[in-house]
């Protein structure tokens, strides 16, 4: 148990140095995608351990849950190095990375539902969930992004692509660890709220299907864990109020030779 907490705070302080960094100035705001990557991998070991309720042995689940975590750490560093041009490679990023975190929530709601007390370690964790969903996003708008240049367009830049802001015309030669990405992470978070600006808009249907998804992902997460958060609270409390409520002793009874003597 303190080691599951102590992933959880891991989780919630990865999770805010990525959206951290995309304050930065470019091209330094390009570590959001390296700490993309160290959040999966914390993810696949951490979470690779035995999670399920008196489980001591790892099950075979455990380890197929690693490996397609390692498998998605593999693709997106060989998809972060290609050019442009063969931003196909982006394809198997998508579908494993999306299997990967949707399996990733799930463990990590079933770690937080065997939690006897709610503390702040536990909120840290309910927290780093939603947002890994939103970072999650955003680097599945980035893959879509390169894959079909386009799908996101900003109306601020007078409906122009988001990758191409701020590049030369012609981008077609550097690779996607060249491509700020930070406008598509906004986008991403925005739409996990719900909120919807509308400065950027998918322009695609795939962008479109993404986008709805990822905003009913996000208050259906919230329903969740509030819901299970809340029901962890209350058996907490009542256990509290049990073990401080005052026992009450039976008088003791006189012993039977004093009765005859009283006779």
């Amino acid at each position: 148990m303190r080691r599951r907490h102590r992933f959880y705070r891991h989780l919630f302080a990865v999770c805010l140095l990525v959206m951290a960094s995309m304050a930065f100035p470019y091209p330094l705001r390009r570590l959001a995608l390296a700490g993309n990557v160290l959040l999966i991998l914390l993810l696949a070991f951490e979470l690779g351990q035995p999670v399920r309720p008196r489980q001591t042995r790892r099950h075979w689940s455990d380890s197929v849950y690693r490996w397609t975590g390692l498998a998605g750490v593999a693709f997106q560093i060989i998809w972060m190095v290609s050019p442009t041009t063969f931003a196909v490679v982006g394809f198997p990023v998508m579908v494993v990375i999306t299997a990967f975190i949707f399996w990733s929530l799930k463990r990590l709601l079933l770690c937080l539902g065997q939690e006897d007390r709610i503390g702040m370690d536990v909120l840290a964790g309910a927290v780093a969930g939603y947002l890994l969903l939103g970072i999650s996003g955003g680097l599945l708008f980035g893959v879509m992004e390169t894959l079909a240049p386009g799908s996101f367009v900003s109306h601020t830049d007078g409906a122009r692509a988001l990758l191409l802001r701020g590049l030369p015309i012609n981008a077609a030669g550097l690779q996607v660890w060249s491509l700020d990405f930070t406008r598509i992470q906004y986008f991403a978070l925005v739409s996990l709220t719900t909120v919807g600006y509308g400065d950027i808009v998918p322009a695609t249907p795939p962008a479109e299907m993404a986008s709805v998804a990822l905003s009913i992902s996000g208050p259906l997460y919230l329903a969740i864990v509030m819901g299970l958060l809340i029901s962890r609270y209350t058996l907490q409390s009542e256990a509290e109020e049990v073990r401080g409520r005052p026992v009450d002793v039976p008088a003791p009874h006189p012993p039977s030779g004093a009765d005859s003597d009283d006779r």
